[in-house]
C-alpha cells in the first residue's frame, strides 16, 4: 500500500465538522454594519485623498 492510499484511507475515516447552530432566518444588520464599517472608512479616506490630489 502506498503512502497516497494510506492518506486517502485516513482521511476517509475522519468525521467532518458539523455546524451545530441553526440559521434563524434573520439578518443581523448591526453585525454586517460593524464588519463593513472599517472597510467603508478606509475607502472613503482613500477617495478623499484621490480627490485632494486632483
Amino acid at each position: 500500500m502506498t503512502t497516497v492510499e494510506i492518506k486517502a484511507l485516513e482521511n476517509a475515516g475522519r468525521d467532518t465538522m458539523v455546524w451545530t447552530e441553526g440559521y434563524d432566518g434573520e439578518t443581523r444588520h448591526s453585525a454586517v454594519f460593524k464588519a463593513l464599517a472599517p472597510a467603508a472608512l478606509i475607502l472613503a479616506i482613500a477617495a478623499g485623498l484621490l480627490v485632494a490630489i486632483l
